[in-house]
């Protein structure tokens, strides 16, 4: 809404200051502010009517005794991020953008799910949605997700050198072909131009169009191309659509590498195979990630805490990916379109600070399956948006090892039970930060310790860019 405001007057009245529109850094910092913001005013009026309600925590009888003063804690607060995170992309997205509405779609999904697990829990039965029903959803939200990255040719396409109103940025191809700086595209061939109309159309050295009418100061000029450049001017103009790129993703520490999920030996799968294929990827990295964020969700200040360290590498990661210049630098797949998974970013940072606000020791409201299901979907769909989700295990990495103990503590309790006749723990509690509260550490002193490893790992996650 802002952002097409400010380029409205910068383009008609050249309004100082309307450029700010353009830069990608300045949206990002002010959609977190915006979120972080409109999270900060509304958390008290939320909060008091979530008291009003009764939608007071349930705490697990089995849990740490410590936690017994925490009951009735207002939850559903994953209702403050939802409202500040929306609000903020309102604001500062470019909602043509189909990275940023397929981020915005997942979340109201997941985030309707843990609405209704939660209200379920405190009206009905403490077990909330059934485990197999909540897993039901996941999968639809993964599934909706795949819908549209195999339908929106934003997702494996490159971007589109000529605007909608015809004005040309230049590339090589373009320049040899004999364009110039400020040539406005008219026609292609006899056919008036419209981006709507050719772009990401499938070209081929037969099909290409021969020659393009431009307007050139006030004279139309026409430019006839040689067959042998025809092919990649017409991609230059309008983009090339390369699906391939969709069911790749980078390789960690080694440089040029991809790893390309359904490759079978050395000979490609039919393509139809491999995106059913990448399907089954991205309804593992959905719901592993929703669930594990579900787990962290213990202590005051924890999830959100790391959630928002995570979204800040996340969102430094999209930065460089749809940056040609970062991704040739870094040697990582270019992604043009994936500029707004900047501003997700941005705004859920700013959302899920503005929870930690009331949800810091004490903390006065609880974030619940609400925000919990969708922050961590969140998550896993950003990663595999920007080609990322093989460094999942240290961006999230408090995640990964929360879920890896609560594996480890069951299935080592079953072998024993088995083996033995009786279950043994390898952990004095899971998840993870139970532990080290029955070991004695108090409640902060674990919340910000977590924060600190996140911030480690994180920032490991970020030297595998030049350890290539």
């Amino acid at each position: 809404m802002i952002t097409e405001l400010l380029k409205y007057l910068d383009a008609v009245y050249n309004f100082p200051g309307a450029g700010l529109a353009y830069y990608l850094s300045f949206r990002s910092i002010a959609a977190a502010l915006t979120a972080g913001f409109l999270g900060w005013l509304i958390g008290p009026k939320l909060i008091q009517f979530l008291r009003r309600k009764a939608f007071g925590e349930v705490i697990r009888v089995e849990g740490p005794s410590s936690h017994a003063s925490k009951k009735g804690t207002p939850t559903m607060g994953g209702l403050l991020i939802l409202f500040a995170f929306l609000g903020g992309l309102l604001l500062w997205g470019e909602w043509s953008n189909a990275y940023l509405v397929a981020l915005v779609i997942l979340a109201l999904w997941l985030g309707l799910i843990g609405w209704v697990d939660d209200y379920l829990k405190l009206r009905r039965s403490k077990s909330g949605l059934p485990a197999r029903v909540k897993l039901y959803g996941q999968i639809g939200g993964a599934f909706l997700l795949w819908l549209i990255m195999i339908t929106r040719p934003e997702f494996y396409s490159t971007a589109p050198r000529v605007q909608e109103d015809g004005r040309i940025r230049l590339s090589a191809p373009l320049k040899e072909a004999g364009f110039r700086r400020g040539d406005r595209l008219l026609s292609v061939e006899e056919t008036p131009f419209t981006l709507r109309a050719f772009k990401y159309r499938s070209y081929t050295e037969a099909t290409a169009p021969a020659y393009y009418k431009v307007l050139r100061g006030e004279d139309v000029v026409r430019l006839y191309v040689s067959p042998s450049e025809r092919l990649a001017v017409a991609q230059a103009l309008f983009g090339e659509s390369r699906p391939q790129t969709l069911t790749q993703t980078n390789l960690p520490f080694l440089k040029r590498q991809l790893l390309e999920y359904a490759r079978i030996g050395s000979d490609d799968s039919p393509l139809w195979l491999q995106t059913l294929l990448y399907g089954m990827v991205i309804l593992f990295i959905i719901t592993a990630t929703s669930n594990a964020y579900n787990l962290t969700d213990g202590l005051d200040g924890l999830a959100a805490g790391v959630g928002a360290i995570s979204f800040v590498s996340l969102g430094a990661f999209a930065y460089f990916s749809s940056n040609k210049r970062w991704a040739d630098y870094f040697e990582i797949l270019y992604l043009p379109h994936a500029s707004e998974v900047t501003i997700v970013c941005g705004a859920i940072v700013g959302a899920l600070l503005a929870f930690l606000w009331y949800n810091a020791y004490p903390a006065q409201i609880f974030m619940g399956d609400t925000g919990s299901l969708m922050v961590g979907g969140l998550m896993g769909a950003v990663s595999l948006l920007i080609k990322k989700e093989l460094l999942l295990p240290l961006i999230a990495g408090i995640s990964f090892a929360e879920t890896l103990s609560v594996m480890i503590q069951v299935a080592y309790f079953r072998y024993t039970k088995r083996r033995y006749g009786e279950g043994r723990r390898v952990f004095r509690m899971a998840p993870l930060h139970h532990h080290y509260e029955l070991l004695g550490w108090h409640e902060v002193k674990v919340v910000i310790r977590f924060w600190i490893v996140a911030m480690l790992l994180n920032a490991l996650a970020f030297i595998t860019l030049k350890l290539r």
